[in-house]
């Protein structure tokens, strides 16, 4: 079989997800001339779907501005005999960085040399001219899939398939989730605008999770995984693995800070205190070889000079590609390491604004009152957060991932051709030991010129004259009122009671 007008060939088929499968190739050149490539093809319909073809499309584009030795490089673009869209990609010859965690903790020098080289290639990219005044790519799906580490210690970021350049995020950050679960960023995981902080994050629980030897958050399903992200607690690697360097786990949590200001801001930043640890390495390229050989001695092709001092042949190279639009099976996975990390892509569901808006507005005024709730705990009681999630919280998440997937298990097999199982039926009070919501009254806000309506933290909408908010939870509320405009500067805060099934109603003082 051949491809693009017979100028590759497809040899053979390394795996396939939702919408896409990728194949080992070779091109077809003159006087027998190849070089070995991987290719990622649509499946049949979806490069008739202008959506779809729209969104692979634009990954083209923007892979073919990415040129880093840590990123899979992209070499062509062009649509086949069927008329099917494909990119042609750089090979890596190796394992991805899930395959290599599936064989136990590794040295932490190996751990420092991964995640630097991970956040070289994400830190080119992040500050990438795009045009005259846009700047930056947000990769938006990191995880451990996405890294590959070449036999020859080399680290690539693979799979920029649903990134986006820094102003079309914060133009466009969709209600829909788009990724996978289990490393997003709460940003992401609340559809707020992004900058490159947010693939700063998915590395976090990346090394995170090298560091411990387990998944950070784990869940029975995405809904439950989003929830983890937004309000789980996150241990320190220490108190699971006494070992870890303490300043590998300053780094850990500095990167997995969920207020933006507090965690780094850019990678460069994170490398610069990497390469400062006590286990930083002389050699990582080495020391990462070093240890694919050890792992998968059947698999790393033999060098001729070691081959010639053993008297031996070099042994079948296993090759791996690019992940693609959703995830890819392996053919064993640790019990310890198992989660929902299937990627998820947009769904083809009307998205009415009504959606839009309650989603938007919902998980805002959630992440707010959840956020006031733990630290007001805290500080009477001075303990750990517990992960405790509102039932408004799972109804939100819900409407984000409404008529999307759960993923399959990470060693569940894929057939391109089946359809997706059903979403699982989750009882919210039961799976996720919440408490049910049960009262709620209306604020009318009276308040010209225009302020901006904040209750209890959360971000409600803008009042210019009046503004009634509907389903606000009984009680003492404090209500903030604030316009950062210097013509018309104004900040208060009032405290007001909500009564069930009445409208409270706070004015502008001045």
């Amino acid at each position: 079989m051949s491809s693009g007008g017979g100028k590759y060939r497809l040899d053979a088929r390394l795996g396939g997800g939702g919408m896409a499968e990728v194949f080992v190739a070779a091109t077809v050149c003159a006087e027998g001339f190849s070089r070995k490539v991987a290719i990622k093809k649509v499946l049949p319909g979806f490069s008739d779907n202008p959506q779809f073809a729209q969104m692979f499309v634009a990954e083209a584009q923007i892979s073919s501005r990415l040129e880093h030795p840590n990123i899979v490089s992209v070499t062509d673009f062009d649509r086949d005999a069927e008329g099917r869209l494909f990119l042609v990609m750089e090979m890596v010859e190796g394992k991805d960085l899930d395959g290599l965690l599936q064989t136990g903790l590794l040295p932490f020098p190996v751990v420092v040399y991964v995640i630097t080289e991970t956040l070289r290639g994400l830190g080119y990219a992040h500050d990438l001219p795009v045009s005259k005044d846009l700047r930056g790519i947000i990769h938006r799906d990191v995880s451990p899939h996405n890294v590959l580490l070449s036999w020859e210690g080399a680290v690539k970021v693979s799979d920029f398939g649903i990134a986006k350049a820094k102003a079309a995020s914060e133009a466009t950050a969709s209600v829909f989730i788009k990724g996978k679960p289990a490393y997003m960023s709460p940003e992401q995981a609340n559809g707020r605008p992004l900058d490159g902080r947010s693939d700063l994050f998915a590395v976090g629980v990346m090394l995170w999770e090298m560091l411990v030897g387990t998944r950070l958050f784990v869940a029975e399903d995405t809904r439950a995984t989003l929830a983890a992200v937004l309000f789980g607690q996150i241990q320190r690697p220490r108190s699971i693995r006494g070992d870890v360097p303490k300043d590998l786990e300053r780094i850990t949590m500095k990167l997995l800070e969920r207020e933006l200001p507090a965690r780094y801001a850019t990678a460069d930043e994170a490398v610069s205190d990497l390469l400062d640890c006590q286990a930083a390495p002389k050699n990582g390229r080495d020391e990462l070889r070093r240890i694919l050989g050890e792992r998968f001695p059947h698999q790393v092709p033999v060098r001729q000079s070691a081959m010639r001092s053993q008297g031996g042949s070099p042994t079948p190279v296993a090759v791996l590609a690019p992940t693609i639009a959703g995830p890819m099976s392996h053919p064993s996975v640790s019990a310890k390491m198992r989660a929902e990390t299937g990627t998820i892509m947009p769904g083809d569901r009307p998205r009415g604004n009504g959606l839009k808006i309650a989603a938007v507005v919902g998980i805002t005024v959630v992440t707010a009152l959840l956020a006031f709730a733990i630290v007001s705990g805290l500080k009477k009681r001075g303990a750990q957060p517990t992960p405790v999630v509102d039932a408004a919280v799972v109804a939100i998440l819900d409407a984000k991932i409404a008529g999307l997937p759960d993923a399959p298990p990470a060693d569940a097999g894929l057939s391109a051709d089946a359809p997706p199982p059903p979403p699982p039926v989750v009882d919210a009070g039961t799976k996720l030991g919440v408490e049910h919501p049960k009262k709620y009254g209306a604020l009318k806000v009276n308040a010209f010129p225009v302020v901006k309506v904040y209750i209890d933290g959360a971000f409600r909408g803008e009042a210019s004259g009046s503004l009634t908010i509907a389903n606000v939870l009984v009680g003492t509320r404090k209500v903030r009122l604030f316009n950062p405009d210097p013509d018309n500067a104004h900040d208060e805060t009032q405290a007001v009671t909500i009564v069930e099934g009445q409208t409270a109603s706070v004015q502008r003082s001045k």
